[in-house]
């Protein structure tokens, strides 16, 4: 395979990553058990609302920078970026209060991991094998 068909590869792979954390949570979340949920209070749905937006923003420029300015390093840290930021919220939401899953909710298990957690580890993991195989195109190719 030559090295421009590698990169058409890992774009479309970064891509469907980005769209992922990107545009999935929005049509996720935009619903009465997260961004609408009465238990939450006005300012908390701004900040989810933010939140959403900010991701869809960070999806777009990445993947503008993908197709048209051939850069894929910048969108793998911005999606890495993403994920750390749902890591340490996981790690240290005992400390404020959080809970993974709404407690009135169905509990969703894939592999007998909690889903969030099962899609974000194959995030992480895909996102640094791309960094991988960004830095050994980049570095073989010149």
């Amino acid at each position: 395979m030559t090295y421009e068909a590698l990169k058409i590869v890992l774009k479309i792979g970064v891509s469907a990553l980005t769209v992922f954390y990107g545009f999935v949570p929005a049509f996720a979340d935009l619903n009465e058990a997260h961004l609408f949920i009465s238990l939450w209070s006005a300012h908390a749905r701004f900040h989810g609302a933010w939140f959403l937006a900010f991701a869809a923003g960070v999806a777009l420029i990445s993947l503008y920078l993908m197709w048209w300015r051939d850069e894929v390093f910048v969108p793998i840290f911005l999606g890495l970026m993403f994920a750390v930021g749902f890591w340490i919220a996981t790690v240290f939401g005992p400390a404020y209060g959080d809970a993974l899953v709404d407690p009135n909710g169905n509990i969703q298990t894939v592999a007998g991991i909690e889903a969030n957690m099962f899609l974000f580890l194959v995030v992480t993991i895909l996102l640094i094998a791309a960094l991988g195989l960004a830095a050994w195109i980049w570095r073989t190719q010149s």
